[in-house]
């Protein structure tokens, strides 16, 4: 159940949730393509946006700011 603040938040913006919970939009991500044999769970470095690969073959934009820290990863193939 909202608070009194949350719901003047959310009367202020016809219902859509505004806050630091959100993420915004990730300008021109990065794709990448999970090579392995499970699922993994990366955690980017700058954006702290956790990117889950959820099985061989997923594709996944990722936050251009996490690329560096992508590159190390095993089983990461990026695509563009």
């Amino acid at each position: 159940m909202a608070c009194c603040g949350q719901r003047r938040a959310l009367a202020s913006t016809n219902g859509k949730a505004v806050g630091a919970n959100r993420s915004p939009p990730i300008p021109r991500g990065v794709l990448y393509e999970y090579t392995g044999t499970s699922r993994m769970t990366v955690t980017g470095s700058v954006s702290g946006l956790k990117y889950l690969f959820g099985q061989p073959g997923a594709r996944v934009q990722v936050d251009p700011r996490d690329v560096f820290s992508m590159a190390g990863l095993p089983n990461l193939r990026r695509l563009r």
